[in-house]
């Protein structure tokens, strides 16, 4: 959701919070859905990494990540990566 425009948008052209929140988690029960069924076709087994680290104010933050194997599109074995 972007705005270009000139300058010219008002209150009744932006999203409530809340719809906003519920776009936000629509799109992530999508791809959450789309990453679990990729890893259901994993051949061998699925890798986890993880990545820890915090800002300057010393906020936390955490990333998990999956790594496995897949058949492409047109037969040829690929990595595959996800931000889980």
């Amino acid at each position: 959701l972007l705005y270009l425009g000139d300058g010219k948008i008002e209150v009744r052209d932006l999203p409530h919070c809340s719809k906003l929140a519920q776009m936000i988690l629509t799109e992530f029960h999508k791809v959450f859905g789309e990453i679990k069924d990729e890893l259901k076709h994993a051949l061998g087994r699925v890798s986890y990494t993880t990545n820890l680290w915090s800002d300057k104010n010393l906020d936390s933050y955490m990333a998990v990540a999956s790594h496995c194997m897949l058949w492409g599109a047109i037969g040829q074995l690929m990595l595959k990566t996800a931000l889980v």
